[in-house]
């Protein structure tokens, strides 16, 4: 008998090591059957089943090393060959389902995969087998991958955007939802009890300054803005006035006066303070009215 070869039962299985592999990190989720668009299948004490398409070559890989158990009758369908840690079976013709043994040799663990032969069907091309406790690592790293880059990507956002984010966290969201924004300080505003003469003169709104935040070299001013009339208001940012890097509002539009929805509130985003960036209150905005004159 060749020393590559024992009998277990009637089956003879040809027996190889493989060596550990290098598996990609992937956050797909893990079913026990094979999908065209997954590339993890999870190890959970019942067989893997794996369909080769006829001619195309599946690469399984292992995170150790592991022994692997073919039987004798799967070498008249399939070529079955490893390297580098990774299993490559490609199927010559179909066939029905032959079942492979995987043995982990770091702790004994076995695993059962049973693969058959189709033509005409998809399938991923390199699958890494993963057991329950390999997966909840992946997860925790996925979970903690992710966190990590909303971190990078919340960082990364102009300070204008962040700075109105902050704003608007502290107005509308309870106090343990506000995140913390490294360096930002609460500014005095020193302006009007009602700036709507400055900045909102084609609106008839009172314009009342709540608070301001500066950040770097730009300050967001968060002003609430009350309607006066009987009909709905959409609020035009380009109908603002003040030399601003920019203006948001919490609500887009606002509803009838002593209405639920006659309120909102514009966040200002100007370079410096935004005492700077209003007009001289003395200056007389052409509304687009007729000169009788």
């Amino acid at each position: 008998m060749n020393k590559n070869t024992v009998l277990i039962g009637l089956t003879t299985l040809f027996v190889f090591t493989i060596a550990p592999s290098l598996m990609a990190a992937s956050t797909d989720m893990a079913t026990e059957v094979a999908s065209p668009h997954s590339r993890v299948m999870v190890w959970k004490g019942k067989p893997l089943q794996i369909t080769l398409p006829v001619g195309q070559e599946v690469m399984l890989s292992f995170d150790g090393d592991v022994r692997v158990g073919v039987p004798s009758t799967l070498y008249q369908s399939a070529n079955v060959d490893s390297l580098r840690g990774t299993v490559y079976i490609t199927a010559n013709q179909s066939f029905d389902k032959e079942r492979i043994q995987i043995e982990r040799l770091r702790d004994g663990m076995r695993m059962l995969i049973d693969v058959n032969g189709k033509k005409g069907v998809a399938a991923p091309k390199h699958l890494d087998i993963l057991t329950l406790d390999e997966q909840q690592l992946l997860d925790e790293k996925a979970a903690t991958t992710t966190a990590f880059e909303k971190h990078v990507a919340r960082l990364s956002m102009p300070i204008p955007t962040l700075l109105t984010r902050f704003a608007y966290q502290n107005l509308y969201s309870p106090a343990h939802a506000i995140e913390a924004l490294p360096g930002v300080t609460r500014q005095t505003m020193q302006i009007d009890k009602d700036i709507q003469s400055q900045a909102f003169p084609l609106w008839p709104v009172t314009a009342t300054p709540v608070a301001a935040w500066s950040l770097g070299e730009y300050t967001v001013t968060a002003v609430t803005l009350t309607h006066l009339n009987n009909d709905t208001l959409h609020l035009d940012p380009r109908q603002v006035t003040a030399s601003l890097y920019g203006v948001s509002f919490a609500f887009p539009d606002l509803g009838p006066q002593y209405s639920d929805t006659d309120t909102s509130t514009a966040f200002m985003v100007s370079k410096g303070a935004l005492v700077q960036a209003l007009p001289p209150k003395h200056i007389v905005i052409d509304k687009g009215e007729p000169n009788d004159q």
